[in-house]
Formats: C-alpha cells, structure tokens, sequence
C-alpha cells in the first residue's frame, strides 16, 4: 500500500471517503450518500441521510487534539444557547458523544470526526457588497463579545492565532488553559523558524524582509496589549468561505480555528480577503460601521489593521510552504509564495 502522503489528491480523497464511510455508521442515520466538499488541513464531506436530511462530516488533521476540539464545541453549543446567532451544530453518536475517532489502514494517525447538521445559505465571494459586510462586521462583534464573556468550563483549551509555521501551530492546536494562552508574548523560537523557512525556500533577500516584518507585527501587538478589551476568545476565520447569507442573515461556520488572539487579527482575516477587490475600500468601511454598532473601535486601532493584514498574509505564507507537498498545492505553491512574497515587500517597503 502507497504512504498516505504519496498519494494524489484523488488517491488521498478515496482512502479519507472509506474512514468516512465506516465513522458514519457510528450514527444513527440509514444509506448515507457522501460527496466530499474540501480537502486540505481538514476534510469535509457533505452527507445526505435516506429522507434527504444534510450534514457536514469534518474530519481533522491528525495534530488536533479531543480536548481543543471538544472545546470548540463547547463555544457553538453555549452561542447557540445564549445567543441568537446560526451556527454549526453537532450530531450525537448513537453512544451520545459529539465526536469518534476513527482509524484506518492507510491513513496515519487516528482522526477525530465530527457530524454537524447543514447549515442553509448561500456563499457570495465575488458578490460580496458593502452592506454584506457591514453585516459580516457585526456578527464578528457579536461573536467577540460572547467569547469575552463566555464562562469556559472546566477543560476547556484552545491555542493562540498568531504561530508562523507548523511546529508553533502543533502546538497551538493542542490547546491550552486561557491563563496559560495570555501569558505568551515573544515567540523567538516560532519566528526564527519562519524566517529560516523564507530564506532557504525563496531568497535570502526575502528572509530579510520577513524579518523586518515580523519586528513591526511584534511591535504593534505590544502597542495593543493583551488585555480583555483586545485579546480574547475569537473566530479566527471567518472569510467568505465561513460565512453565509439566508434571507439576509449572516451566519458563520467552521469553528475548527477558534482560540485565543487579537480582536484585530480577527477582523484582519476577514479584510484581507477582499483586498484584492476594485471595491475594498466601501467594503472595509461598510466592515467597520457593522463592527462598530456592536462593539467600540477606535481610531488609533484602526491604524493597525495592515499590520495584523499583513500577519495574516505572513501566515498563509509559511502554510502554503509547508503544504507544498499535498496534492491540492504540488503544482502551484510556488506562484502562490511568489505573489504573497511581493504583498509582504510592498508592506515593508511602505
């Protein structure tokens, strides 16, 4: 049998439908159709039960721990006992858990599964308007708000949204206390790897500028603090592919990301996906208006929003490196580390 990681995108999908398939039956739901909807770090299947119910299998990347995702599902299922938002639900097991783990010849390590039950809405992307926005800002601000007073239980543990590359985010992934999570500040470790990593897969040139980089994002997150009026339990990815509209509704999907980090990165990964847009401008400003009918935000923060923008880009950077070798990146990592390399000068440069 061909190691997992050899494998094709198509190689890899067929071995990962099989474990879906067999964790399934753990569920009480009678001649489930699968078709898979992503494969990455993670990978969902839609699941359509016999009476044409849908649902969302996910299953995780092996470095997810039971107890970080135990505690993501701690945050949606008091969001959806306290609030009013839509968010994803999850399906018991026959045995009443919210999860399996699941294992298969073929497939290293033992994955933690989840069923949720679909979500209804429609994703917009390049229909995106400044109203949409408007809309996605304050169901962030609302979301921020319950993280800040949300009573986590005992055991919960989630990990900080600010690693560089693929140890700290192991780490991160495992989860920690929120006690311990605030006590982190410098990372020297986790940033001299992203910058060795830069600079032997690009340039040297592009080592020097990450560096330059990462001393202003440092700089700036110091400036902010860490305090509760800053830092906190937050999405943390919440692009146009974890939001969607029903009925002029917004709701937000796709916890797996949710830990400890600055309310700015939170609305930064949100921006910095529409940067590319003609329109980006109304749209940030349309952002900010719906953040601000929930939640304060001031000028002198507002300041710092390239910054955390430009760590968010900085991030997907050192991913896309280190998942050069999956399937869905084995041909067009290097165009994609190229043109996030010339967003990172122009921001340094500026």
């Amino acid at each position: 049998m061909k190691p997992f990681e050899t494998l094709t995108n198509a190689g890899q999908l067929h071995r990962l439908r099989r474990m879906a398939l067999h964790v399934l039956t753990a569920y009480d739901l009678r001649a489930p159709h699968i078709s898979p909807l992503l494969h990455e770090d993670n990978t969902t299947f839609r699941v359509e039960g016999a009476s044409g119910e849908r649902y969302v299998l996910r299953i995780h990347r092996p470095l997810r721990t039971v107890e970080a995702v135990r505690s993501e599902l701690m945050w949606l299922a008091a969001l959806r006992r306290e609030t009013e938002f839509v968010v994803p639900e999850p399906v018991p097991t026959r045995d009443g858990d919210l999860l399996a783990v699941s294992s298969l010849d073929g497939i290293p390590e033992p994955r933690i599964c989840v069923l949720f039950r679909w979500v209804q809405g429609r994703f917009l992307d390049a229909r995106l308007t400044p109203l949409h926005l408007e809309r996605v800002g304050a169901l962030m601000a609302g979301l921020q708000s319950h993280g800040a007073s949300f009573e986590k239980p005992d055991g919960f543990m989630r990990g900080r949204l600010d690693s560089l590359t693929d140890q700290a985010r192991r780490t991160a992934a495992r989860g920690a206390g929120e006690a311990t999570v605030r006590a982190q500040i410098d990372h020297p470790d986790d940033e001299a790897a992203a910058i060795r990593l830069i600079t032997e897969m690009c340039s040297s040139e592009d080592g020097v500028r990450v560096a330059t980089l990462i001393r202003k994002i440092r700089e700036v997150q110091r400036a902010v603090g860490q305090g509760s009026k800053t830092f906190g339990l937050i999405h943390g990815d919440l692009h146009q592919g974890n939001y969607l509209f029903h009925e002029g509704q917004v709701r937000a999907i796709d916890f797996d990301d949710c830990g400890y980090g600055y309310y700015l990165y939170d609305m930064a990964v949100t921006l910095s996906e529409v940067n590319w847009r003609k329109d980006t401008p109304a749209l940030r400003k349309s952002f900010l208006a719906g953040y601000r009918t929930v939640r304060s935000f001031s000028p002198e923060h507002e300041q710092y929003l390239d910054t955390f923008i430009a760590l968010r880009d900085l991030q997907l950077l050192t991913w896309k490196i280190e998942m050069r070798n999956h399937p869905a990146f084995r041909e067009s990592w290097m165009a994609s580390v190229r043109e996030m390399l010339q967003d990172i000068q122009d921001f340094v440069e500026r």
